[in-house]
């Protein structure tokens, strides 16, 4: 019952909920959309999307330019060494003529002609030609002129005609400096980058030092300097105002603007030149005007030799002499100090007699010098003259006309055999100084034996003697006096002197008092000290130094071509001190040259064609085997001088060909050394002037029969006992 009554209950309020009203649902109204603003609505999420975008993006490539540059930056390379540009400056050559006069001979480059200029040497007013033209803010700018970049930029966007550079003189330096030209954007970047750099470390003078010493005139010629010489023949120290301004409208284009090439162009442009400096107030207006109507006065080059002209003789052989001793100074390579020579501004005074030069060379254009034949397959020649301290006076380094410049040199640059030319120096040199012989010891024209190697343990009879008239004389089996064995040239007695003295020791002899370059090891041996069948030869220039001995008292000076030379500091980096070596003693060097006299005087020498009127002659004929080097080496009181001739492949010179070499040597240098006064050579007062025994060849006693004069030295002059 219970149950049925909590049923009824519930049904009840069941029933009363139903019967209350329902609940009426509200609607909104939908709005109308405004399409209007719907649009600007997109547009403007969409701008600033892109501006989003944009930002992002500039941002990154801001970023990615910045590591670029910096990574570009560190690669760079900034250090500009304004002390040491590596630049090529000419040198230059210089001798005397004869009334003293210090003559330019040549100026060599391997580049451009420069030679380094100081700022304080050049004008202000023409500094301020360059600057004014150049780069007008050059003094207010840290090393770019951002102004004129962009001006120069905009110039080039546009394609104006009135296009200007952008660079400053800062940057044409590192342009110059470095080389790196190149038409690009990242090569314009390095060159900010190293222009910014330099100017933190360096003045503003330095930079315009380096920059006028350094750019193009036209032409070979670079720096201020090569080019005030050039255009004016002044020093750079000398240029006027117009001068100057005519200087400096050339570097904008070289090749056109300079004054040779197109004076109306140059003119032209020189007038901009002053207009900018008057413009900003570098120069009154009274200047100005004096300046534009200055006729300038440039030098004349109607006379001028030309740039590529084939350099003569003498002047290959300096700058080889000097290549060789600047690499034997620095540790560097030939062809390094060769370049050095060429691109280092250097100064050489050399000791040419320039009158002789010419004389010297005209004779070996000459044919008729040498032979009275026309020949169709001609031997070589060369020649070479020295004063008694070693200098070289004149040298002609090979027939006809001088072909190329650095040409095959046969005096100096070809090792030959000197035959018996070498007999003075080696076994007559060294017995004399020794005291082993005398003016008139009596020696044998018989040979000595030697191994013979084509037969072992047999002998051969060597050597055979040779002779200008016969080249089939053997040996005559007679004795002869010193003096006679020499001026008849005979082989035989040099190899016994050789043999008594031992080959060693005249090879230790020889080498250490007339220092050869070219002997080796194997020359230490009979056959190359007694008939000069030497391994590789010894040059004519050193031969002919060798013979100094026997005109100066037995002094022997290096030869030499030059007397120093300068750097462009004007400092000297060679020099030659002239320090000689006594390679024999004043009486030794005395009875040689009486010995080597007899060779010329005497109707039997072999030397006498080269007899002059005015002077004695001192010399030494030589051939070596088979005729292949025919040799004269000639000493006059004021010069010693040498010929040689023969073929480059030492083939035989056939007989006749030639004229002999004495006579050879009279018809170059005869005429050049019998002029003027007649000179002697220097007296030894100490050395012994007397008769010699006929019969012993020793000093003559009371009761000697007289042989005739001789020369001894007071160490050594035996006096004959035997006759009586």
């Amino acid at each position: 019952m219970g149950s049925n009554r909590k049923k009824t209950s519930s049904t009840a309020e069941d029933d009363q909920v139903r019967k209350m009203p329902a609940k009426k649902k509200k609607h909104k109204k939908k709005k109308k959309s405004n399409p209007i603003k719907k649009t600007f609505t997109v547009i403007g999420s969409v701008v600033l999307s892109l501006i989003l975008v944009s930002v992002i993006s500039i941002s990154i490539i801001a970023t990615a330019l910045t590591v670029y540059v910096m990574q570009f930056r560190e690669k760079t390379p900034v250090d500009i060494d304004l002390e040491n540009l590596d630049l090529a400056y000419t040198t230059f050559i210089y001798g005397y003529d004869e009334y003293g006069n210090e003559v330019e001979l040549a100026n060599i480059s391997r580049g451009a002609d420069r030679m380094p200029v100081s700022l304080e040497r050049v004008p202000q007013h023409v500094r301020d030609a360059f600057v004014y033209t150049e780069d007008e803010r050059f003094y207010e700018h840290t090393g770019v002129d951002w102004k004129r970049t962009f001006g120069a930029f905009v110039n080039e966007i546009l394609d104006l005609q009135d296009r200007f550079g952008g660079s400053t003189i800062t940057q044409q330096l590192i342009k110059n400096v470095t080389g790196d030209d190149s038409p690009t954007w990242d090569r314009k970047l390095r060159e900010v980058f190293r222009a910014a750099d330099l100017e933190r470390y360096r003045t503003k003078d330095e930079i315009l030092e380096a920059y006028l010493n350094c750019i193009g005139f036209g032409g070979r010629t670079s720096g201020i300097q090569a080019a005030a010489l050039k255009y004016f023949g002044k020093d750079v120290s000398e240029l006027d105002l117009a001068e100057g301004a005519c200087l400096a409208a050339i570097p904008k284009n070289p090749e056109k603007l300079n004054p040779f090439a197109d004076p109306e162009a140059n003119k032209e442009r020189q007038e901009v030149v002053l207009g900018l400096m008057l413009s900003n107030a570098a120069i009154s207006q009274e200047q100005y005007n004096e300046a534009i109507n200055e006729e300038l006065q440039f030098r004349d080059t109607s006379t001028e030799k030309r740039e590529d002209q084939i350099r003569n003789w003498y002047l290959d052989m300096v700058i080889r002499d000097v290549s060789n001793d600047l690499m034997d100074l620095y540790g560097v390579t030939w062809q390094e100090a060769n370049d050095m020579l060429y691109n280092g501004g250097y100064t050489i005074y050399t000791p040419v007699d320039l009158k002789m030069q010419e004389q010297i060379e005209e004779k070996f254009k000459d044919y008729s010098t040498f032979s009275n034949r026309v020949l169709s397959d001609p031997p070589q020649a060369a020649f070479i003259v020295l004063d008694y301290t070693g200098n070289v006076l004149a040298v002609a380094g090979a027939i006809g006309e001088k072909a190329t410049t650095d040409a095959f040199n046969y005096a100096t640059m070809d090792p030959r055999q000197p035959g018996s030319s070498w007999k003075p120096l080696a076994g007559y040199g060294y017995s004399i100084e020794n005291d082993l012989i005398t003016w008139s010891t009596i020696m044998q024209d018989l040979p000595i034996d030697i191994p013979d190697e084509n037969n072992p343990g047999h002998t051969r009879k060597w050597p055979t003697n040779y002779s200008s008239s016969s080249r089939s004389n053997v040996w005559s089996g007679g004795s002869y006096y010193i003096f006679q064995a020499l001026q008849r040239s005979l082989n035989t007695v040099s190899a016994r002197l050789v043999k008594q003295a031992e080959p060693t020791k005249v090879f230790d002899f020889v080498q250490s008092r007339f220092q050869f370059t070219t002997l080796n090891a194997y020359d230490a041996d009979l056959s190359p000290m007694s008939v000069g069948a030497l391994n590789k030869g010894v040059t004519l220039r050193e031969l002919v130094a060798a013979y100094q001995v026997f005109g100066n008292g037995g002094q022997y000076f290096s030869p030499t071509s030059y007397t120093y030379v300068l750097d462009p500091a004007g400092e000297v980096v060679l020099q030659n001190n002239y320090t000689p070596i006594q390679s024999l003693s004043e009486e030794s060097a005395y009875v040689m040259n009486k010995l080597l006299q007899q060779v010329i005087e005497d109707p039997n020498g072999t030397g006498k064609a080269a007899k002059l009127s005015n002077v004695p002659v001192v010399g030494k004929t030589g051939t070596s085997q088979n005729w292949a080097d025919n040799l004269f080496v000639g000493c006059t009181p004021d010069y010693v001088s040498g010929v040689w001739y023969g073929y480059p492949d030492h083939k035989e010179v056939p007989s006749g060909v030639y004229y002999g070499t004495a006579q050879l040597w009279k018809n170059i240098f005869g005429d050049i050394a019998n002029q003027g006064e007649r000179t002697e050579f220097p007296e030894c007062d100490t050395v012994i002037e007397t008769s010699y025994c006929a019969n012993t060849g020793l000093v003559a006693g009371p009761n000697c029969p007289k042989g005739g004069t001789g020369y001894y030295k007071s160490t050594y002059a035996p006096v004959c006992t035997r006759c009586g």
